[in-house]
């Protein structure tokens, strides 16, 4: 939840907004084929798959959490997502913010996101984060909390 206490390393800037990842975590830098706002991966990651953090921007501005939790639902399935599930919605510098998760499949590996659609007046920030399989929820959620505790709008 964003009662989380913000996380406390690197701070990422990106198109009108900034947040800090978990100690380790960090940019990457250009990944091939993969052009996101912002990225950050876990650099200490050992299981095969490197969990991480993207932004991108809604290319329809903003977009509201009963468009996301309708049309984005339809958009993951059609993008090979399975057990896209619609969670609880949350406040993100206060925005409601739509919180979807799902299973994916990329280029072998199996992993599993949690995305969340934060606002403010003008754009929807499409925020992912990807995680192995083995990860529990609430390893999930002790990443995810504190991130999105340390958003922050700059435009």
């Amino acid at each position: 939840a964003p009662s989380a206490t913000p996380a406390a390393g690197t701070v990422i800037t990106g198109t009108g907004y900034r947040f800090s990842v978990p100690e380790g975590w960090g940019d990457p830098g250009p990944i091939e084929g993969f052009d996101p706002d912002s990225l950050a991966v876990d650099g200490s990651d050992a299981d095969g798959f490197s969990d991480n953090v993207n932004v991108i921007l809604s290319p329809a501005g903003k977009i509201t959490p009963d468009q996301v939790e309708s049309q984005g639902v339809t958009e993951l399935k059609g993008s090979g997502a399975t057990d896209v599930t619609v969670q609880p919605r949350l406040t993100v510098a206060g925005s409601e913010s739509s919180h979807l998760t799902a299973a994916l499949e990329s280029g072998g590996a199996s992993y599993v996101i949690d995305q969340f659609y934060v606002s403010d007046t003008s754009q929807t920030y499409i925020v992912t984060f990807s995680f192995s399989p083995t990860v529990t929820d609430d390893e999930r959620a002790a990443v995810t909390g504190p991130v999105l505790a340390s958003w922050v709008f700059t435009s």
